[in-house]
């Protein structure tokens, strides 16, 4: 078998359409920079409080605040019932597991505590005690002085999240919040997720302070916000700021229609994936010089702890408001996500710098370098992550995975950085899965129960994926005799990842492609007739092969009983059996074959001899050899040549074909040929 002619149109689609109409779309709104409006509510400490800030403790007004040894001296209580409301079990620490335990691993047989439902789990609304000297959530820790502000009279605003100056010896900061919606209506109180990601110590951002703070939380639009601050074990944070940010609109936050972007160097498709300039990012605030790591060696899943009750038309002002809390209030200069996945399985550019680069983020504390840091947007700790941003965080790792070589299912060595949130010293060597969880590493529940009993599933994708996208370059390669367009690429490999299609399915949907049976054609013509087809004749035969009148398999021996290939041989029955033993054969005929089957053409036409010398066992098998040759790269052993005899014979070349195709031999070979 030899390779088919390519150079044909490309633009064909694998329906049989042969020409698709255009269809008219009113053109999208334009991206643009949109400014965020950041307004912060400074309260001081519970030893120095601001005028708007009020200090409790048990229910208690200090007005002027309480002294340096009250606030150290107070403790975390030891009853369960006054625990404030968490949506989070407490983090791992590095003694929980066994030396031998591998980290991104869950223990055999092990289920998450809880039944994940559709929505975060709210803590149940106590009866708040709200007036002009105290706010109360009902569930503050007992015993500890709460620094807490009611405000209902800013300016609109729709995330929330609190900063303080950022001490090693404040470690554990919990925050409630409640806000007053647009209707007037006070909404239930939430506890606000501790933001464990960090930025590189070695990068700076002069012109701007580090704080620490939770993790911005997502309230849609308000006019009003209450706070209730305290730190645990007698840690007093001070400068505490209550930041409101107003993410702003655009026309261009309806994010429906995405495209790729940075393919050059990939060895698989991108999916599409939400730029910064789509969603709005106001580079205006990004004050870092980006940071470029040798190499990616892994990827760390996180999710960003905010609430699971948005829309799809809310997410591009979510990533202002990360962007603006992240950039300006905890002070890293940029979002410190590389990328963020909505729940609707749409990808989000996050950090600045160049997806397809090696740009150090800000989202594991000591292992930000030569990490690709992927967040889950919402919170995963009280929800399943849907199965559409599951898939779109596996598309996306696979993609970066391609570029640097990264295996899936491997493991490699990163040095810790170090860190207030690290779980391992600076300088500590440590093995981790190439895919690993945010608390893998440092002191977190990221990226929540739920997100992180996903981690198995989303190794397996990824390694499905660049699976499934080198058998598909194959399949281009060999059936096409070109490399694949992006959207076909991305097209055919998400139908295999999805778990739709088989491989035995795709490779018979390239069969009766337009394309392929074009390429089929101009082979046969060159063949049989040494001339490429005319466009009438490329028409008719198409028409024969789509109605089922002529199959692939039978086309060359149809065409040899034209008087076309009778004329070839300059009307000599003679040179007309040698021709068709070395189309069928690859030989010439012996004397007493040419005198026999030239016989037989001039007294019973030329249908007989083509059935007896294209369908001889001598054919037969020199077709399997040929079929083994093209899409395996061997050559067929005797044996499987007398195996495949009577499925060609009976079924037809198409079903050998297929079976070949859906192989595993050719899919490693695929793997092989084009690796991810």
């Amino acid at each position: 078998m030899r390779r088919i002619l390519g150079g044909l149109t490309a633009s064909i689609a694998f329906t049989g359409t042969v020409l698709v109409l255009p269809v008219y779309a009113a053109p999208s709104p334009s991206p643009h920079p949109v400014e965020s409006s950041i307004d912060e509510i400074a309260l001081g400490s519970v030893v120095e409080p601001t005028a708007d800030a009020v200090v409790s403790t048990d229910g208690v007004v200090a007005p002027e605040g309480v002294s340096e040894a009250e606030a150290t001296a107070s403790g975390a209580p030891s009853t369960a019932e006054s625990q404030p409301p968490s949506e989070s079990p407490a983090p791992p620490t590095p003694e929980a597991a066994p030396p031998s335990a591998v980290p991104g691993e869950e223990p055999e047989g092990a289920s998450p505590s809880a039944t994940p439902t559709d929505e975060p789990v709210q803590p149940e609304a106590p009866d708040s005690t709200t007036d002009e000297d105290v706010v109360s959530s009902g569930a503050e820790l007992t015993g500890v002085p709460a620094l807490t502000v009611s405000d209902d009279e800013r300016d609109t605003f729709a995330s929330v999240g609190v900063t303080w100056l950022e001490t090693p010896s404040v470690e554990d900061v919990v925050v409630q919040i409640r806000v007053q919606h647009l209707d007037g209506a006070w909404g239930e109180w939430t506890a606000l997720e501790p933001d464990d990601i960090e930025q590189q110590e070695s990068v700076t951002t002069p012109s701007t302070e580090v704080r620490a703070g939770t993790a911005p939380y997502w309230t849609g639009d308000a006019t009003g916000v209450e706070a209730v601050v305290q730190g645990r074990d007698g840690a007093v944070p001070e400068d505490v700021r209550v930041t409101l940010i107003d993410p702003g609109t655009s026309a261009a936050d309806d994010l429906a229609s995405t495209a790729p972007l940075d393919q050059a160097n990939a060895a698989m498709a991108m999916p599409a994936v939400i730029t910064r300039a789509q969603w709005g990012a106001d580079e205006r605030i990004m004050n870092w010089d980006p940071e470029y790591a040798p190499t990616i060696k892994a990827a760390t899943l996180h999710h960003t702890a905010d609430g699971n009750n948005y829309g799809p038309d809310d997410v591009a002002r979510m990533m202002r408001s990360i962007q603006a809390f992240h950039s300006v209030s905890r002070g890293w200069g940029d979002i410190g996500y590389n990328v963020i996945v909505d729940k609707f399985g749409r990808i989000y550019e996050g950090r600045y710098g160049g997806l397809s680069s090696t740009v150090v983020g800000a989202h594991a504390g000591g292992f930000n370098t030569s990490t690709f840091g992927v967040s889950m947007l919402g919170n995963y700790d009280t929800a399943q992550p849907p199965q559409a941003m599951v898939n779109a965080v596996s598309a996306i790792i696979a993609w970066k995975f391609s570029l640097y070589g990264v295996n899936p299912n491997g493991t490699t060595v990163l040095t810790s950085g170090g860190g207030g949130t690290s779980r391992y010293a600076a300088g500590a060597r440590v093995t981790l899965p190439t895919i690993f969880g945010h608390r893998d590493v440092g002191s977190t529940a990221c990226p929540g129960q739920y997100g992180y009993a996903r981690l198995g599933e989303i190794r397996a994708a990824v390694a499905g994926r660049a699976g499934n996208e080198s058998f598909v370059r194959a399949l281009y390669q060999d059936m096409m005799v070109r490399t694949p367009d992006p959207n076909g690429l991305g097209d055919w490999t998400s139908k295999l990842t999805g778990g739709g299609w088989s491989t035995r399915g795709v490779a018979s949907a390239f069969s009766n492609s337009t394309e392929f049976r074009m390429l089929t054609i101009t082979q046969a013509y060159q063949q049989v007739f040494n001339r490429a087809p005319d466009p009438g004749g490329m028409n008719t035969w198409l028409q024969y092969l789509a109605s089922g009148a002529v199959r692939i398999d039978t086309l060359r021996p149809t065409l040899m009983a034209s008087q076309e290939f009778y004329l070839r041989g300059g009307s000599s029955d003679s040179a007309f059996v040698n021709n068709i033993y070395q189309a069928a054969l690859n030989r010439g005929a012996d004397t007493w074959e040419i005198n026999y089957w030239a016989n037989v053409r001039r007294t019973s036409g030329p249908a007989p001899v083509i059935a007896a010398v294209w369908g001889s066992a001598e054919a037969g098998m020199r077709r399997v050899d040929q079929t083994y040759q093209y899409y395996l790269g061997r050559p067929a052993a005797r044996g499987e040549q007398e195996f495949w005899l009577p499925v060609l014979m009976g079924s037809g070349d198409e079903q050998l074909r297929q079976d070949v195709m859906s192989s595993m031999e050719y899919f490693l070979r695929g793997m092989s040929r084009f690796p991810g």
